[in-house]
């Protein structure tokens, strides 16, 4: 794996993930209600999915989940009802994203392999060569498969404690705990993802 292409899975998950959770979060930095945030980062899941669909020719994976995740967010922003419920049916949209990212890797290609191969899709050689290795290669397989479970194992067990926290604490620390929870996850794992990228990715640099 090159340089680049090891440095490449950081900007492909900063653009679809980072995105829509930069606009849900401005919106509530800027006091915009719930409601209004979980429209923007919709908005902003839907505009790079379609941005990737003009440029690719080609619907987005992992972009369109992050539509369904804040679609799916939107429509419970209308639910009605105890609030701790609710703080608790809001983590089934990390959860669907982490449980799609496992599946990729039981069903089919891992996510991130095929996030980082879309960025790439220029360099036709060193995609053909990334084709063979993965083929042939266990360890270069095993370098996408542990990123892409590690990222689903973070937001699946991100929304697993959101229930204790809704429950557990009180209602005021629980909201805020709720809303940051996600942002701290995902800046945690990206920063893992960089440093776990380079340091198993060094064998295939070139």
């Amino acid at each position: 794996m090159s340089n680049a292409a090891k440095k490449s899975i950081v900007p492909v998950l900063l653009l679809d993930v980072g995105m829509p959770l930069a606009a849900y979060y401005g919106a509530r930095a800027l006091g915009l209600a719930e409601y209004f945030a979980l429209l923007a980062a919709t908005l902003a899941a839907g505009v790079r999915l379609g941005y990737v669909a003009w440029r690719r020719r080609t619907a987005d994976a992992i972009s369109a989940v992050m539509l369904l995740m804040f679609g799916v967010g939107l429509g419970l922003s209308f639910v009605t009802g105890e609030e701790r419920m609710v703080l608790v049916l809001q983590s089934g949209t990390t959860a669907a994203l982490g449980l799609f990212l496992l599946g990729t890797c039981v069903f089919g290609v891992p996510a991130v392999f095929t996030a980082v191969k879309r960025i790439r899709a220029g360099e036709a050689e060193l995609m053909r060569r990334w084709d063979v290795l993965y083929a042939e290669e266990p360890r270069f397989r095993r370098i996408f498969t542990v990123i892409t479970l590690v990222w689903a194992l973070a937001l699946v067990g991100e929304a697993a404690l959101r229930i204790p926290v809704a429950y557990l604490l009180p209602l005021d620390v629980a909201v805020g705990l709720s809303s940051v929870m996600p942002a701290v996850v995902i800046t945690a794992t990206l920063m893992w993802t960089a440093w776990y990228s380079r340091r198993a990715g060094a064998r295939y640099a070139g």
